[in-house]
Parts: C-alpha cells; sequence; structure tokens
C-alpha cells in the first residue's frame, strides 16, 4: 500500500469529520429555529459516507482509531439529537393542547431506539457481522433494566448503545 491511499484515506476522515461539524450545526440552529427543516438529507448522506468507510481497509491504526472516535461521537449526537427531537414533538403536542399521535415516526417502543442505533453501529463496523434480533436484545435489556430498578431503587432506566475501547455496550442510565 503506498503514499497516495494513506493520504486518499486521510482526506476522506477529515472530509467525515467535517461533514459531522457541519450536521451538528444545522442540528444546532434547527433546535434554536434559524432553520424550519430538520436536516434529514445531510443525515443520511453522513450515514452513507460511514458505511462506505467501513468497508474500507484502514492502512495504519492512527486511521482506525480516529475512524472509531468519529463513529462513535456520531452515535452520541444521533442520540442527543433524536431525543431533543421527541422533547421538541412533546412540546409541540401539549401546547396545542393535542395527544402525541400514535404513528409518531419518531415514537419507538421502549427498547426498539436502542436496536436501531445497535444495528447501526454495528453494520458501520462491519457490514457483514451477525446482528442479534430484536427480540433477543429485548429480553436482554429487560430482564437487565428489572435488575437494575431494584438495585438502583429508580423510576426507570434507559439504555444507549455505546462503542469503547474496540467494544460494543449497552450503558444503563438510571432515571431517578
Amino acid at each position: 500500500m503506498n503514499r497516495t491511499e494513506e493520504t486518499n484515506i486521510d482526506a476522506q476522515l477529515s472530509q467525515l469529520e467535517a461533514r459531522i461539524r457541519d450536521l451538528k450545526f444545522d442540528y444546532d440552529r434547527y433546535f434554536t429555529k434559524d432553520i424550519k427543516l430538520e436536516p434529514i438529507r445531510k443525515r443520511e448522506d453522513v450515514e452513507r459516507l460511514i458505511l462506505k468507510l467501513s468497508k474500507i481497509q484502514f492502512i495504519t491504526v492512527s486511521q482506525k482509531f480516529t475512524y472509531e472516535n468519529i463513529i462513535s461521537r456520531f452515535i452520541s449526537l444521533k442520540a442527543y439529537w433524536d431525543k431533543r427531537l421527541r422533547l421538541l414533538e412533546s412540546t409541540l403536542a401539549k401546547k396545542s393542547g393535542e395527544p402525541m399521535p400514535a404513528s409518531s415516526p419518531r415514537e419507538t417502543p421502549r427498547y426498539q431506539q436502542v436496536y436501531n442505533d445497535y444495528v447501526r453501529l454495528v453494520t458501520s463496523l462491519n457490514p457483514s457481522a451477525n446482528i442479534n434480533s430484536y427480540e433477543s436484545i429485548q429480553k436482554t435489556l429487560e430482564s437487565k433494566r428489572n435488575e437494575l430498578l431494584s438495585q438502583y431503587k429508580c423510576k426507570d432506566i434507559e439504555f444507549k448503545v455505546e462503542y469503547e475501547n474496540k467494544k460494543l455496550k449497552f450503558k444503563a442510565v438510571p432515571k431517578y
């Protein structure tokens, strides 16, 4: 592998970082009502670029590390954006005095969003990886939830998917 390929991969990683920064800026503007439409297309473009880069064989350890950090940051940002969007939708529904529609595209069963994040993360890291079924993940998280509810004496447990130290983790966050 030559220096040009390494430079090309570095350029693609820099481009991905720039697009994520741009997307974050657009979401910030959307949440402050500077722009009226959610930047869904930009988000889809970033996800496509992530998928494209997941199929590349990185030349250096540094490139792989950079890629994994970018992915981890993007997943955290997506979780934050989705949470803000759900909050925004519920606030708008309360202001209008109407109940939230049952078929809201952002409204999902308790573990569906966690599962969707899990699938996106696994496929972005390794498109040919085996993916556990929703029922399997749901059963595991539900049993862990019940265990943690009694352990922490909290109202609820929220789960998140994270990628740290080259390992996929389901992180539990107690809600008091």
